[in-house]
């Protein structure tokens, strides 16, 4: 029996490409260079860090240093001025970074009796700025713990990252379910680990998903 559902968090509880497209904007407008550029350069740098991730040679606690002097270099430019982007990105995100039917989701979840919690990875900006926006817009409230990469010095799929929740809740791995949207750090890390994983589709609904899949784990 599920006790406690676990969420990625770019991509199923927020909307990743909306502060990729804002820190894009933002490095364009503060560096003079042009949107295609900056783009371009953000993509490479994405796939280099999570080739090194993939490696094992991008230490997580300082994984969102490493990524943001990587997408410096690509861009030539002094990392002093992504750390600006990205936070000129976090302050100037609305409400719309909330996928839709969040809130209401983990507000149903949490009055059925689950306890919840947060898995998620960090790159270019630390799980801080994160928090901000679970704060804001009304999604830590429902929340038990927080785990993030940055914090806990584990990467999803690391078994040991998925094993911080279950020992905070004193459960065992089967009894907890993780709902993610990408098939190796989501899926296959959390089931790897001994957990129950969904796998979804982030442009369908989350609640419909989620229910489905209790009332099959039930």
């Amino acid at each position: 029996m599920i006790k406690v559902i676990t969420f990625d968090v770019w991509n199923t509880l927020l909307k990743v490409e909306l502060m990729f497209h804002k820190i894009e904007f933002f490095l364009s407008e503060i560096c003079g260079i042009s949107e295609s550029r900056v783009k371009e350069a953000f993509s490479l740098s994405r796939n280099k860090a999570k080739n090194l991730r993939y490696q094992g040679i991008l230490p997580a606690k300082e994984a969102v240093n490493i990524c943001q002097k990587i997408l410096a270099d690509y861009l030539e430019i002094d990392v002093d001025l992504v750390k600006r982007a990205t936070a000129k990105a976090v302050i100037s995100v609305g409400k719309e970074v909330v996928l839709p039917e969040v809130p209401e989701t983990l507000k149903l979840l949490k009055e059925s009796g689950y306890k919840l919690a947060c898995i998620g990875n960090v790159q270019f900006w630390p799980s801080a700025y994160t928090r901000i926006f679970m704060e804001r817009y009304g999604i830590s409230q429902y929340l038990d713990k927080h785990i993030f990469s940055d914090e806990a010095g584990f990467f999803k799929p690391s078994p040991e990252i998925f094993h911080q929740a279950v020992a905070f809740f004193g459960v065992k791995p089967h009894e907890v379910l993780h709902v993610g949207d990408r098939e190796k750090e989501d899926y296959q890390g959390a089931t790897r680990a001994g957990l129950k994983a969904l796998l979804i589709n982030p442009s369908l609904s989350i609640k419909g998903q989620v229910l489905s899949a209790l009332n099959l784990q039930n």
